[in-house]
């Protein structure tokens, strides 16, 4: 089954560049990657029972985890008091980069059925793997981001969330996800969870969470549609259809969404 991240990759100008602004993180994804594919691979099996065999604990996941959050808090990608939800994000772009250069699918769709379908549980055990790099990280609360770092992982353009009558789509990429494969929070900050239960069809390329206010809700009146362009913000009209395709008046940006 083809997934809608695989043909990214990179140049080998792009890995230069990530083992020089990034060597530590650069030394520990390797055995994070391998841990997950062997992971991915575990859950695959079945029992005598048909169900899945489970991730067996001495497979060193967890410890190729600690490992990469050491690495990225000493790099300054993020701090140890940063929100559990923002180190997740900054993995699934570590993630999703060292893919890039080559590496293998299996541990991407490990890292997806981990961090999406099972948030809860993953945002805990990096919640406490965080508390513990305290310890072994220096000047822990006095952090300046690493700019250089960040912006060489985050390899996709600021999505523009849309809703439709099917799920959420982005209108800057290919991005879509069924409403199955969806859940709407209203704890503490409202917004819609990503956790592709149904499809098991993971797209590393989607946050695990998106903000209710930071998606819009097209407007529809008299078989005409209004929504905002993506690349100006700029109202635009067009007419009515399933697939609507747009190019803004000001900015001449084009796009096209579902409704």
């Amino acid at each position: 089954m083809p997934y809608p991240f695989e043909h990214l990759r990179s140049d080998a100008q792009q890995a230069k560049l990530f083992r020089d602004t990034l060597p530590q993180v650069n030394a520990a994804m390797p055995e994070f990657f391998r841990t997950m594919a062997i992971a991915q691979r575990s859950i695959a099996q079945k029992n005598m029972f048909g169900h899945p065999q489970g991730v067996r604990q001495d497979l060193g996941f967890e410890t190729a985890l600690r490992l990469v959050l050491i690495a990225g808090t000493n790099e300054r990608l993020f701090s140890v008091n940063e929100d559990t939800k923002t180190v997740v994000n900054t993995l699934r772009l570590l993630v999703l980069k060292w893919y890039s250069f080559d590496n293998a699918l299996d541990a991407c769709l490990y890292f997806g059925h981990y961090f999406y379908a099972y948030q809860s549980h993953s945002q805990y055990a990096v919640k406490l793997l965080m508390e513990q790099s305290r310890f072994v990280v220096p000047h822990a609360d006095k952090v300046v981001p690493n700019k250089a770092g960040l912006a060489l992982i985050d390899t996709l353009p600021q999505p523009r969330w849309y809703k439709s009558v099917d799920g959420l789509g982005d209108k800057l990429s290919s991005i879509f996800i069924e409403t199955a494969d969806l859940a709407h929070v209203d704890a503490q900050v409202s917004g819609v969870q990503i956790h592709f239960k149904k499809s098991n069809h993971y797209d590393l390329r989607a946050p695990l969470f998106v903000r209710a206010d930071a998606i819009e809700t097209p407007q529809v009146l008299n078989d005409k549609v209004i929504v905002r362009c993506p690349h100006c913000s700029q109202k635009c009209r067009g007419n009515y259809f399933r697939h609507i395709e747009i190019t803004c008046p000001k900015c001449q940006g084009h796009w096209s969404q579902r409704m």
